[in-house]
């Protein structure tokens, strides 16, 4: 019968999608000891140089730290540092986005409702926000 057939198809489907999905959440097995060293990629910290040699620096600028928060800091302190910097950067891209999106003639807004209204533009948006 081709319906049972079907039938057994989709269930060896999804147990076989199942089966192998579990196992992004097993353990990995270790092979060898663990290595304590900071090696990711290839890179290695080395405090001698600028942010421990962290890559990144760029040409024209390189070394580019005018306000010397890294001066002073440690490793952990750089990559924290690194990382809010990746995330400010995001968010800002998304606000960017954000002001081309909602920008006229569009009539569409994710968080307003644009249609029985007049906002305007993008910049007096924050004020709708403070109205609610």
């Amino acid at each position: 019968n081709i319906i049972n057939q079907l039938s057994f198809t989709m269930k060896f489907t999804v147990a076989a999608f199942l089966a192998t999905s579990a196992t992004a959440f097993s353990p990995a097995q270790q092979a060898g000891r663990a290595s304590t060293s900071l090696n990711l990629n290839g890179w290695t910290a080395d405090a001698n140089k600028f942010c421990f040699g962290l890559p990144g620096s760029l040409p024209p600028v390189g070394e580019f730290d005018p306000a010397g928060f890294a001066a002073g800091a440690d490793l952990d302190t750089i990559k924290k540092y690194r990382e809010a910097e990746l995330q400010h950067g995001r968010v800002a891209m998304l606000a960017s986005i954000g002001m081309l999106v909602t920008e006229e003639p569009l009539e569409f807004h994710p968080l307003f409702e644009a249609s029985n209204k007049d906002i305007g533009p993008a910049i007096r948006h924050l004020d709708e926000v403070r109205a609610v």
